[in-house]
């Protein structure tokens, strides 16, 4: 048999290459979250009985710990524009708390069926994070009256763009040497 690759074209990705590639994309996120190697398992979430819910095999759930997940298509193309990340916090009794997916027609395996709703949106999450700690500095106007982008000066994008604290704004300053110091 010849391979795409073997006619001068471009190999087609592997299943795991596809997976590794949508986990790349949130490694700041895991990082964040202080896991170095996530249970990333990308998922196609769909409706149920009403519910929109991910489905997870057993075997998935073995080892205790949570899931990672994000929503991509059976062929492991995102399917959300925001490509958020998402968590399922394990639960020791999923077997008897989820509804199960009905047995796959050649292995027989079921999925236990998680709600959306019950995923914690890390994305999300960590989003929030990084607002509240800009909201600490007690001088930086709120969001509705924020500084337009017309306000900034030379000292000011010199400042951002070099990551050192010279601007003559000392909220700006404050940020600045907030992230420095992480």
């Amino acid at each position: 048999m010849i391979s795409t690759k073997d006619l001068g074209g471009n190999s087609k990705p592997t299943k795991r290459e596809k997976i590794l590639k949508l986990q790349e994309k949130h490694s700041a996120l895991f990082k964040k979250e202080g896991v170095e190697n996530p249970k990333f398992i990308p998922r196609m979430a769909y409706k149920h009985e009403g519910d929109l819910i991910v489905g997870f095999y057993p075997s998935e759930a073995k080892g205790g710990v949570d899931i990672y997940t994000e929503f991509c298509s059976r062929d492991y193309e995102p399917e959300d524009d925001e490509r958020r990340l998402w968590k399922w916090i394990y639960n020791p009794n999923y077997a008897e708390e989820y509804m199960q997916s009905e047995a796959h027609p050649t292995t027989g395996d079921r999925r236990f069926l998680v709600p959306i709703d019950e995923l914690v949106n890390i994305t999300e999450q960590y989003s929030k994070d990084e607002w509240k700690k800009i909201e600490e500095f007690d001088d930086i106007p709120d969001q509705n009256s924020d500084l337009p982008l017309e306000g900034m000066t030379i000292r000011d994008f010199a400042s951002v763009m070099w990551k050192e604290p010279v601007s003559h704004k000392a909220w700006l300053n404050k940020l600045i040497e907030s992230i420095k110091n992480k």
